[in-house]
């Protein structure tokens, strides 16, 4: 019964995931349009010394490099596991995360 079920779901949602697979494609191409395109903004807008601008299509500005330091967690609970675990059952953090379909396209 299970693999006849499986049988048709594929068939009953195969353009469904032809439809996908076509986006996939699609949408990788755009990104890599998209990055070239932000690379040779920035690029322009270093060799006019702009910081932003805003006009009717867009509002653009240059974000300079920044540094930021955290404490690496998994290597806390390798080389201190005690201290690892007092800090957790002292400042716990949950985070509550939606049930979701994941799809990889091939």
């Amino acid at each position: 019964m299970e693999k006849n079920n499986l049988v048709l779901f594929e068939n009953q949602s195969l353009d469904l995931m032809m439809q996908l697979s076509d986006l996939k494609a699609q949408k990788e191409k755009l990104e890599e349009l998209d990055k070239e395109i932000r690379s040779q903004l920035l690029e322009a807008m270093n060799k006019y010394d702009i910081i932003s601008f805003k006009n009717d299509y867009v509002s653009i500005s240059n974000i300079a490099p920044t540094e930021s330091v955290s404490i690496d967690l998994k290597k806390l609970e390798e080389k201190e596991s005690d201290l690892y675990n007092d800090l957790l059952k002292d400042y716990p953090k949950v985070t509550k995360r939606a049930g979701y379909v994941r799809i990889t396209v091939k």
